[in-house]
């Protein structure tokens, strides 16, 4: 293997991934949370039975891009720090598309707004958006290394 193939990885683009991998850890532990009905997590967030409820039968299309984010949330951060970025920012890119198909169809067919509330709206847009600009940053990222 040459030099050339190996890049040395930029200690911000291994922080921006350290911190993707965490927040997407603290997901994948909020989905077996919340789809298990686990009554002590969800009374340490404040959740009441409006929000049991609105887990009780979650629609599959819901899992499917709620799982779908988390997974390539936290594939793209490993396939960086695997020097892998030339898919890395489309698995990050998968990311976001699933989280905002996710929050657009939540708002519009499961009233996620009014069940969660402003608090949990704004950190979701704030886990898009986050995810936007890791995937913008390794496309970036990539284009810089050819």
């Amino acid at each position: 293997m040459s030099n050339k193939s190996v890049k040395k990885l930029k200690w911000h683009g291994m922080l921006f991934a350290l911190l993707m991998l965490f927040l997407y850890v603290m997901g994948t532990y909020d989905l077996f949370m919340m789809l298990s009905h686990n009554t002590n997590y969800y009374n340490s967030h404040g959740y009441s039975q409006i929000v049991i409820d609105y887990f009780t039968d979650y629609p599959i299309w819901g899992l499917i891009f709620w799982i779908g984010n988390l997974v390539c949330g936290l594939i793209s951060p490993i396939l960086y720090l695997l020097n892998k970025n030339k898919y890395a920012y489309k698995v990050a890119i998968t990311s976001f598309v699933c989280d905002f198909i996710l929050i657009l169809l939540g708002i519009a067919f499961n009233n996620r707004f009014n069940v969660f509330g402003i608090n949990v709206f704004c950190f979701d847009l704030f886990i898009l958006f986050i995810t936007l600009l890791y995937g913008i940053y390794l496309y970036f990222t990539n284009r810089s290394k050819k």
